[in-house]
């Protein structure tokens, strides 16, 4: 994959090869050493301040990959953090001028130690976006603000007055206008060198998806009309080998996921045919009764839901993979745990339903 482009930074001069540690691994001292922390994952290293302090300061730098060798105090600790990830070989950007994305290269050393290499990804990502709603607006604003510049926005709807407490790539302006064309038009004074294309149509049945490349790298799924339409854009993606990925928020309740890759041997079918299996009794029947979406809405819970869908669509585009693949989260809005349902291996006779052979 090439380097990132355009986003107004440039790499140092290349050199021997040098090991430094990740920008979102930081240093604290502890009582009897020294802790290098990422998030919630640390490595405690006991041993005397000075010495620690001098040792973090020259990782910070950048350490002669020959550094790893040996069974000095360094090359143990190097060897350590290099098998936690949180070594890269990748020199210091060197940035020209500000730039969007400069803040969240560190970010993504969370995901794996070679940042660029995954700003890169998110940036030549093809995305499609079924559904500019309260979950697809929220998903498009944070795939550009990230750097992704080639979307699909697919929807028939205009913007309306009530659309305003949760969809807000939409003003007052945009009443009346359909919502692709407002979305494209705030996607792009956000990002202007984005390529936002947006297709006003209803989706009834596959042929209607004929509109889209068959080379997405994911398609997203957030409309909830017709009740099938997660079974008719999974029938249009597992054709062409398309990941599918999704989310949805009721009154008391949001899930995202599963992120559905065909080919690994996801199953859209044989995913929900697991978890209505696990329903209480009755609730399959309340679900079948459901006719039409809910019609009420609340801006914080469904932007929750849909952030939490951004993340992981951001996630597998920088690395390949994220916490949702074959498996639903749900968030409870009442303060209920998070939890997680695991999709089982495809059941079907012949493999996924609509895959490629």
């Amino acid at each position: 994959m090439s380097s990132p482009q355009g986003d107004g930074t440039r790499s140092a001069p290349a050199g021997p090869r040098r090991l430094r540690l990740v920008e979102s691994v930081v240093t604290v001292p502890s009582a009897d050493g020294l802790r290098f922390v990422q998030g919630t994952r640390a490595l405690h290293v006991k041993g005397p301040a000075a010495v620690l302090r001098s040792l973090a300061e020259r990782l910070g730098e950048g350490l002669d990959a020959h550094d790893l060798d040996g069974a000095s105090r360094s090359a143990r600790l190097a060897r350590e953090l290099e098998s936690l990830g949180w070594l890269t070989d990748r020199p210091p950007r060197v940035a020209e001028e500000p730039c969007a994305t400069e803040r969240q290269w560190g970010y993504l050393t969370a995901f794996g130690p070679d940042a660029p290499l995954m700003q890169s990804r998110i940036e030549a990502a093809r995305v499609a976006v079924l559904g500019v709603g309260g979950v697809g607006t929220v998903v498009a604003q944070h795939l550009v603000g990230a750097g992704a510049r080639r979307l699909w926005l697919v929807d028939f709807d205009t913007v309306a007055l009530h659309n305003l407490n949760r969809q807000f790539l939409f003003g007052r302006q945009d009443v009346g206008v359909p919502k692709v064309e407002a979305a494209a038009s705030a996607l792009r004074r956000l990002a202007p060198q984005t390529d936002v294309r947006g297709i006003q149509r209803r989706i009834g049945d596959v042929t209607d998806l004929a509109v889209l490349p068959t080379d997405l790298d994911l398609l997203v799924i957030a409309a909830d009309t017709p009740r099938t339409i997660v079974d008719i854009a999974w029938l249009w993606a597992a054709e062409y080998g398309v990941p599918v990925h999704m989310a949805a928020v009721g009154l008391e309740t949001g899930y995202w996921g599963p992120l559905l890759i065909p080919d690994r041997g996801h199953c859209w079918p044989c995913f929900e045919r697991g978890r209505r299996a696990l329903l209480p009794t009755g609730h399959a029947a309340l679900e079948d009764a459901e006719l039409e979406p809910m019609p009420y809405s609340f801006g914080p819970s469904n932007t929750v839901i849909s952030a939490l869908l951004a993340h992981d669509v951001l996630e597998y585009l920088a690395r390949g993979h994220c916490p949702s693949e074959n498996r639903r989260g749900r968030l409870a809005l009442d303060g209920t745990p998070m939890g997680f349902l695991e999709g089982r291996p495809c059941a079907c006779a012949d493999g996924p339903v609509g895959s490629r052979t």
